[in-house]
């Protein structure tokens, strides 16, 4: 029954943290987008300050006895502001998803259209929001989870060395930033989205060191970038390497060489993958990544949509 469960909407992420910091610290690489999401949001949010343009919430999930079970949010930027949903049993999806679209029509959001997270609680969600506002569900976008817990380097390395992105190299990061999505979609077979993406933050990402190129006689020929530490979890992407340089092993390179930097450091590192793409599979398995789980992104399509495609 619903009953058994609880749901908390917040928009204060230092709340979300005191509420959950101690679900999201016990399997952190599974909560690794949550975790690295509300620890940034916590970083930047002023109480009383304007808020963002676009959704920016979490849901806090409870049992009956009040242990935190579960933690929801729905804060991207880029349409269709994707609801992230944990790993929960099917009627406290229902219940999440009938909170979520009672704050929807409460704070005037854009419609719900875009989930991601395990199968089963993902589509009960899904479902839920279907039955009460009406459509029909398609998946979207599945993906896979990895985790390195040792780093194999590719031996022969391919020519060329690792470096930070610079200021000077803010253009061609945007650049390859907002292609990432799209040619992610081409690679698996899969037209691109409608709207074009925009990847949010790069000049931060740039700054904070976050952002490596592979160089090639003083040419940047592959991007790996990766967010900061969350509970000693450092999550790598996007990772990307234009059309004219593949083949080379380049994304291999910088991705073992990223990765093996933040192992010597004392955490753990996980990416994402679309699990329709058996080329990266390939590439992040010979380098030592393996399989955590897998998610799917599925989308609510009505009459008037044009795309509901969410993304990482």
């Amino acid at each position: 029954m619903s009953e058994a469960y609880a749901i908390e909407l917040h928009t204060d992420p230092a709340a979300v943290l005191a509420a959950a910091g101690d679900l999201l610290a016990a399997d952190p690489v599974v909560w690794s987008v949550v975790a690295s999401v509300t620890h940034h949001s916590a970083r930047t949010f002023t109480p009383g300050a304007p808020r963002p343009p676009h959704p920016t919430w979490w849901a806090v999930v409870r049992e009956a006895r009040g242990a935190v079970v579960g933690v929801a949010m729905r804060t991207m930027p880029r349409a269709p502001h994707t609801v992230w949903v944990p790993a929960l049993p099917d009627d406290a999806a229902r219940l999440l998803a009938r909170a979520a679209l009672e704050h929807t029509a409460r704070a005037d959001e854009p419609p719900l259209v875009s989930a991601n997270g395990p199968r089963s609680a993902v589509t009960a969600f899904a479902d839920e929001v279907v039955r009460a506002s009406g459509g029909t569900v398609r998946e979207d976008r599945p993906e896979r989870l990895w985790e390195a817990r040792r780093v194999v380097p590719p031996d022969p390395a391919p020519a060329g060395r690792a470096r930070r992105a610079v200021a000077s190299d803010l253009p061609l990061v945007e650049t390859w930033f907002d292609v990432f999505h799209a040619d992610a979609d081409a690679q698996a077979g899969r037209p691109p989205a409608v709207e074009p993406v925009r990847v949010q933050g790069a000049h931060r990402s740039v700054a904070d060191g976050d952002v490596w190129l592979w160089e090639v006689d003083g040419e940047a020929v592959q991007l790996t970038a990766a967010r900061p530490p969350s509970f000693g979890v450092v999550r790598i992407g996007p990772v990307y390497t234009p059309p004219e340089h593949r083949g080379h092993g380049y994304a291999r390179a910088l991705v073992a060489h990223l990765a093996g930097r933040v192992l010597d450091a004392g955490h753990r590192v996980c990416l994402y993958t679309d699990r329709d793409n058996p080329v990266s599979h390939r590439t992040y398995a010979a380098i030592g990544f393996e399989p955590v789980l897998d998610q799917v992104t599925l989308g609510i399509v009505r009459s008037t949509d044009t795309t509901t495609r969410g993304t990482r």
